[in-house]
């Protein structure tokens, strides 16, 4: 069945994407915010995350524990995250509960109270959140080489912050800082699922875009004007990555090594390569090719180490990809006596892929892989619903499932070999190691010392 994706744009500057699913049950709404952590300064970094999480707290209508028993009734799957360049809220209901889900989220963005007691509570729970990640190894590896990759850099930061500043936050702070952010034209609202059309167009006007809610400054500069019923549409639009972060610096990339020891049974290696945009011509070519590298039990890593060498159960790598840069990350969890080896093997890996072409059968293997996991994954309301909206925030359009496997379909073994090359450079490689540091360790970060650094 055709997709059917509506994009309009509110006179207020809400962003909507709609995509109805007539042969479904229920439906899911989310609404997707340009603020994170990369919003933040070294003073106030996890405020974005605290705003979160004071969100479910309580708002002017509403307890808390009023708000928990709404979210119960629909079906308790009411949610939020924090991402480094975005904040997400969404929920998954049955289609006729549809108006009580976005009323709800309306409720906690634009009416929460922010209460000092109540933030003095969460904090404890803040806290012990960073607690959580910092004893987890897996988590560790990943957050620490980000940060020194991108040392002082706000896409550096730890989502969650870190605990003098946790400690340190004001009811006015957060008021502050959400009425900066938290504005229409930064705001994508996304449902998917059962619904109609018209029902959810003017309950959204009134939830998010009521009367006397007119056009910001910077859109009737831009000459906005509605020309329907809940606003205009829009083929494409620009996307709030290159818009709202467009004054933005770019993070620099700096070579690293660490390492942290814990008193675990395996040590967690995680190396990293500097990566390209989201909005890179490349994404394709990138996402082909970290299929291939360590994308699945058929990838080369994959494959190499853990079926032929039988050196770790766990190894695969992934891409970051932000608004104006990125990061390949390879991940491996193994015993302290493998880790040399596996190390090298990876490198190994790494250096047969820039220097020889896959072969067809391989290419097509994965484009088929790819399409599956897209197709499998689109048959989630909620899937939908998140997929339009990072898009439509990030993007400034929804692209298709078809514009998506037509353009991987594209990517041809060269240039796969070519962006290899382009990536997976030993020279820029950074490493970190969490776990009992063994003298393999040692003899990782002597052959980093001696690379010469030519990023």
């Amino acid at each position: 069945m055709a997709e059917r994706i509506e994009q309009i744009r509110m006179p207020n500057g809400v962003r909507v994407v709609l995509e109805q699913m007539p042969y479904v049950k229920t439906a899911a709404f989310g609404v997707f915010v340009a603020v994170g952590s990369v919003d933040e300064t070294k003073e106030n970094n996890g405020i974005s995350h605290m705003i979160e999480h004071m969100m479910f707290k309580g708002t002017e209508t509403y307890s808390a524990k009023a708000l928990a028993d709404r979210m119960a009734v629909l079906g308790d799957t009411v949610n939020a995250y924090t991402g480094k360049e975005y904040t997400a809220y969404y929920g998954v209901t049955v289609a006729e509960d549809l108006p009580s889900l976005m009323e709800l989220l309306s409720d906690m963005l634009f009416h929460s109270v922010f209460s000092k007691d109540t933030l003095a509570k969460e904090k404890s729970v803040v806290l012990e959140e960073i607690d959580m990640y910092n004893d987890s190894p897996d988590d560790l590896v990943h957050e620490l080489l980000q940060k020194r990759v991108f040392r002082t850099h706000p896409l550096g930061f730890q989502i969650s912050g870190t605990k003098g500043v946790v400690r340190s936050f004001t009811r006015e702070q957060l008021l502050n800082f959400h009425r900066k952010h938290y504005l229409p034209e930064r705001m994508v609202l996304s449902v998917a699922g059962c619904f109609d059309r018209e029902a959810v167009l003017w309950q959204l006007s009134q939830f998010f875009c009521p009367e006397g809610q007119g056009t910001s400054a910077r859109l009737k500069q831009e000459g906005f004007r509605p020309d329907g019923r809940y606003g205009r549409y829009f083929e494409g639009d620009k996307a709030m990555a290159t818009g709202l972060l467009e004054n933005r610096s770019k993070a620099l990339y700096t070579r690293s090594f660490s390492t942290v020891k814990r008193d675990t049974s395996q040590i967690h290696m995680n190396l990293v390569f500097p990566g390209i945009s989201y909005l890179d011509k490349r994404r394709y070519t990138a996402a082909v090719f970290q299929s291939i590298l360590g994308g699945s039990n058929n990838s080369l890593l994959f494959q190499k180490i853990r079926e032929e060498e039988g050196l770790a159960y766990t190894v695969y790598s992934y891409g970051c990809p932000y608004a104006r840069e990125g990061l390949v990350h390879i991940d491996a969890v193994s015993a302290p006596g493998q880790t040399g080896a596996v190390f090298d093997n990876v490198l190994k890996v790494c250096e047969s892929l820039k220097n020889t072409e896959i072969s067809e059968k391989t290419l097509a293997t994965h484009k088929s892989l790819i399409r599956t996991e897209t197709i499998l994954s689109g048959e989630s309301v909620q899937s939908r619903m998140e997929g339009n909206g990072r898009s439509v925030l990030l993007r400034g359009r929804v692209i298709s499932q078809e514009e998506n496997q037509s353009n991987i379909d594209a990517v041809t073994a060269e240039q796969v070999k070519e962006y290899a090359e382009q990536i997976l450079c030993e020279e820029q490689m950074s490493v970190c190691l969490v776990g009992e540091i063994s003298g393999a360790a040692r003899r990782i970060q002597r052959r980093f010392e001696k690379l010469e650094c030519r990023y």
